[in-house]
């Protein structure tokens, strides 16, 4: 997968040229892994704000030119501003083609109109949002998909049941092996009360 965002090199790590950074829509950044030197950059925080978000961004590979090398790298981790709530910092995981990473892939859910056990009123209790993976960073899937067609109430989705491509190796297979649950719709307690009386009034007139 490939990124929009636009990594540029940076020459100031100061705090007041960081300050000043940050006030012309920048966030600084850096670059690290694969046994190399570290590579101060920033990037445009429109353009961060605008993919950081999304599911897949954090399996997105990025290939930009640094100063006079060409760097292959992938968003590790972003540090938000606790007050503004703004990206403050982010890293980025130089990987190579004989790279193995560890990514966070999201989970998806299709085909609810055709599940009967949400058409029953159940509701899929969702065990992993995100699968962890490792695999090579050319390799990595933007999501996993689980098709909830025919699926009915008591059923459950298995990690050995997801269809992963080659070369993507979960983590943690025994921690994540079931993925989700079918289940029948929880009664409210105000329901179960009101039941409990209808029941109780039956029983009444019954014994009359």
């Amino acid at each position: 997968m490939a990124s929009n965002l636009v990594v540029s090199a940076r020459d100031v790590s100061g705090k007041r040229e960081i300050r000043k950074l940050r006030h012309e829509g920048l966030v600084p950044g850096i670059i690290y892994g694969d046994n190399k030197e570290p590579v101060l950059v920033s990037v445009r925080e429109k353009e961060l704000l605008a993919e950081c978000y999304t599911l897949a961004f954090l399996g997105h590979v990025i290939e930009a030119k640094i100063g006079s090398k060409t760097e292959k790298f992938l968003p590790k981790e972003i540090e938000f501003d606790p007050v503004t709530d703004k990206p403050a910092h982010i890293d980025f995981l130089r990987v190579s083609k004989n790279s193995k990473v560890k990514v966070s892939i999201a989970v998806e859910f299709i085909n609810e109109d055709k599940c009967p056990a949400l058409k029953k009123g159940g509701v899929i209790n969702i065990v992993v949002h995100r699968l962890e993976c490792l695999c090579s960073p050319d390799s990595i899937p933007e999501k996993l998909i689980v098709d909830l067609s025919g699926k009915d109430i008591g059923e459950s989705f298995l990690l050995e049941n997801l269809n992963l491509p080659n070369g993507v190796t979960p983590v943690n297979s025994e921690r994540d092996s079931v993925i989700a649950t079918l289940v029948g719709a929880r009664i409210s307690a105000d329901e179960e009360v009101t039941t409990t009386e209808e029941n109780a009034e039956k029983t009444e007139e019954a014994a009359a």
